[in-house]
Parts: C-alpha cells; sequence; structure tokens
C-alpha cells in the first residue's frame, strides 16, 4: 500500500458518516489485543480550546516523561498532523505499514454482530493507538474528535480528564443548549480519574460537577490551582504573570496570543501539575516557561509574513472562537485596519462568527471552503452584508482568487486576516506559504 492509496482507503470510510458510539471502537481495540493499555492518557475535551491545550500539555509531559504521543484532530494541510510522538509525525510508511495490518480487522469488525463498519474517525483513533503501542509510549495527549461521551476516544480510561471551554456548537450532535452540550463533555469523566476544567460557564461547570460527584472523580478548576495576570501584548508575545500552587511566580511571553490562550495555558499546566504530581512540582521553573513559551499551535493567530503583506490565519469556527479572535486584534493591531477573508461551513453558526468578525474589517472578501458542508460564498456575502456596508463585501469565486487580490496592489491594508473554518486555514496556509517559495525562487 502507497501512502496515497492509504489516505484514499481512510477518506472512503468517510462514506460511513459520522456515528457516535463505542461499540465499535471497543470491538476493534479487543481484536487488536488493546494497543492502548499502558499508556497514561491526558483526554481532552472542550468546545475551544483543545488543541492549544494540547499543544501546552504535550510539551509540559515531555518535561516528565520519556515519550509522548499527541493525538488531535483535525489536521490542516497533512493527515500525519494527526498522530505524533516527541513532537515528530507519524511516518508515511508507518501510515501505510499499520493501516495495512489494521484494514483487516476494520472489515471484521463490520460484520460482527452488534457493530456496524467502522469510520474514518474510528479508523484514525485506532491506528494512533498501534502506532504509540510501536513507539512505547508512556503518556499521551488524547483530544476528543466530538462531544465526549460517545467519541472514539473515550474507549480509554486516562489519567486525567481535561475539559477546556463549552460553547454552542455542534448542536445537531450535541444538543441545543449548554448543559446539554456540557453533558457530552462531561462523559469522559471516568471513576477516580481526577478532572480539570477551564472556566466554563457556571451551568456547565454545574453539569461537570455533578458528573464528577455521581462518578467519585476529584474535580479540580485550573484557575483554583494556577492564578495569572491580565496578558499584554508585546510585539507577538502574550506576556503574562503565572502563580504556581507553591506560591511562585513566573513571567511568561507565550507565541500564542490572546487571553483565550492564556487560560489554555493554565489549564494544561493544571492538568500536567495534576498527573504529574510530585515530579512536576520538582521542575525547575525555568525549564517549565521555556517549554510553554516554544509552543506553538498552526492556525491559530498565526502570523504570516509576506510579500510586504502580514497575514494572521485564525481557526475561528464559532461564534466563541470568532469573539476570542476579534479580541486579540484589537489588542495586536491597536486601532491598525485589517482586511477579512472569510469562509464558513452551513451547519455553523454564520451569523453569529459575522457578527464578531465582519464590522471590524475594512474589506470583507468571502470564499467557498473546500467540503461539502460549506456554505458558499456569495450565500456567506449576503450575510455579511446584513452585518455591515455592502460596497466592503466582495465574493470571490476561490481562496486562492482572494488571497492573490490582496497582491494585487488594490488592497488598501496591510494587515489581512483569513478565519471562519480549519479547513480554511490550512488551505491559506498552504498558499501563503507556497507563495512565499515560488517568490524566493524567482
Amino acid at each position: 500500500m502507497r501512502y496515497r492509496e492509504a489516505l484514499e482507503y481512510l477518506y472512503s470510510l468517510r462514506l460511513f458518516g459520522t456515528k457516535l458510539g463505542l461499540d465499535n471502537i471497543r470491538e476493534v481495540l479487543r481484536r487488536l489485543d488493546h494497543p492502548e493499555a499502558n499508556i497514561d492518557f491526558y483526554h481532552v475535551a472542550g468546545t475551544n480550546g483543545k488543541g492549544s491545550t494540547c499543544a501546552f500539555l504535550n510539551s509540559l509531559l515531555g518535561l516528565t516523561r520519556t515519550r509522548v504521543g499527541c493525538f488531535t484532530s483535525p489536521h490542516l494541510e497533512d493527515f500525519r498532523e494527526r498522530i505524533r510522538v516527541d513532537g515528530k509525525a507519524i511516518g508515511k510508511k508507518e501510515v501505510c505499514r499499520l493501516l495495512e495490518r489494521l484494514a483487516p480487522v476494520l472489515e471484521g469488525v463490520a460484520r460482527a454482530p452488534g457493530c456496524a463498519h467502522p469510520t474514518y474517525f474510528e479508523a484514525v483513533t485506532a491506528l494512533a493507538l498501534c502506532y504509540f503501542r510501536e513507539r512505547g509510549v508512556e503518556a499521551a495527549v488524547w483530544e476528543v474528535g466530538m462531544g465526549g461521551r460517545l467519541d472514539a476516544t473515550n474507549a480509554v480510561v486516562p489519567k486525567v480528564a481535561v475539559v477546556t471551554t463549552v460553547a454552542m456548537d455542534h448542536s445537531a450532535y450535541l444538543g441545543n443548549d449548554l448543559e446539554s452540550i456540557a453533558a457530552e463533555k462531561a462523559g469522559i469523566v471516568k471513576s477516580g480519574v481526577p478532572t480539570v476544567t477551564g472556566d466554563l460557564p457556571p451551568e456547565a461547570q454545574g453539569v461537570v460537577k455533578n458528573a464528577c460527584r455521581i462518578r467519585g472523580a476529584r474535580l479540580l478548576r485550573a484557575s483554583s490551582l494556577f492564578s495569572r495576570t491580565e496578558p499584554e501584548v508585546a510585539g507577538s508575545r502574550s506576556v503574562f504573570t503565572v502563580g504556581f500552587p507553591d506560591g511562585l511566580g513566573v513571567k511568561l511571553a507565550l507565541r500564542l496570543l490572546g487571553r483565550h490562550q492564556a487560560d489554555n495555558c493554565l489549564t494544561a499546566l493544571a492538568a500536567w501539575w495534576t498527573g504529574e504530581a510530585g515530579a512536576a512540582g520538582r521542575l525547575d521553573r525555568g525549564r517549565v516557561a521555556r517549554a510553554l513559551e516554544e509552543t506553538f499551535w498552526p492556525g491559530r493567530f498565526e502570523i504570516m509574513r509576506r510579500g510586504g503583506i502580514e497575514f494572521i490565519v485564525d481557526g475561528a469556527h464559532n461564534p466563541a472562537g470568532a469573539r476570542a479572535l476579534a479580541d486579540v486584534l484589537g489588542r495586536y493591531l491597536r486601532g491598525r485596519p485589517y482586511s477579512l477573508i472569510l469562509g464558513v461551513l452551513a451547519d455553523k453558526d454564520v451569523d453569529g462568527i459575522v457578527r464578531e468578525l465582519v464590522p471590524g474589517a475594512r474589506v470583507v472578501r468571502t470564499v467557498t471552503v473546500a467540503g461539502s458542508r460549506a456554505l458558499p460564498g456569495e450565500e456567506l456575502a449576503a450575510r455579511c452584508r446584513a452585518a455591515g456596508d455592502d460596497g466592503r463585501i466582495i465574493s470571490c469565486e476561490t481562496l486562492e482568487r482572494a488571497i492573490g487580490d490582496c497582491y494585487s496592489g488594490a488592497e488598501p491594508v496591510s494587515t489581512v486576516v483569513v478565519a471562519g473554518s480549519l479547513r480554511l486555514a490550512g488551505a491559506a496556509r498552504g498558499m501563503i506559504g507556497s507563495r512565499d517559495r515560488r517568490t524566493r525562487r524567482g
């Protein structure tokens, strides 16, 4: 099996849709002789902030563990981004070899009583676990795909469970109010397993607290363990001081900007401190600070300067994420104007995203995100016009055209924000980087 063939096989499993439930994945893992055994999982759920929290947690675990795995989704440009060990993505040969072994198991599960054909995400979850076992992973950062209770990642019993945030998203699957969504996230709470939360809305925190009480799990709020000062933007860094449980304070200058990233940093610290117990407390705080400061997570207020233009690429794909992006833009740009390239999926709260991002932009270019779930750029433009001046809303045929227009000389501002979808962020990163490489070759 070649790498392209391996990906084609995996993507063909998308025909089986999104099926929440654990019967399939449990049967897959049983037939694989439980590759999840003997791994300490840090299971991370939440509406927003999961990926960044996982990135911080991965850096921290590298200080206290010999071999650390990290499983996240979705990928931005390369499938292999999803599965990493010690910061390095799984190799193409490993994907092919492990998938050749896994494919017959998946087909067997499809015929098993009470099971259906495993989905794309279930297959990728199993692939990650097989790779982690093969590489001798000690601890793994384990990101929920969607929800938590019925997500394929919930087939493991973690060392620590983490709920970063709860906001409205994926309502068709998770519910139409915060309590329902929180209940799905709280589904990762396990008996006797400590659960760490970020600063959740009161109604969501109450749901998680109740789940911990019922299951006998200790609940820790990150802000009750660690404190922080208000972050200030200094150049392209977010600067603030973290107060540790033992009273020591450490000044941080994070690459990831924004209040929400400071909160994600605290959540990761609390999960690591809880799970790694004495080992974390004995470490030199300078090493801890450097690990956090070096943490990078692509597509989250990622600044790319190309051809005299400053691109800010962000995967904000729901109103809460868009609100956080707008807040960081205000702090970073300090009144400087920007234009916006916006593309969203049709099943998102489109008007909520538009309300947060469109009013602050000088010019808005709408595009159609790749994929069957995309909202057409023309329709998105119409929704944007309801929130702003018609004269500054432009519908572009493609993302490439929208980015190209920014280089045309007609662009009135030197900062361009690309947002609305992680798929869009991934595509934009590739196009902006590709243009830069062509320019340097020329």
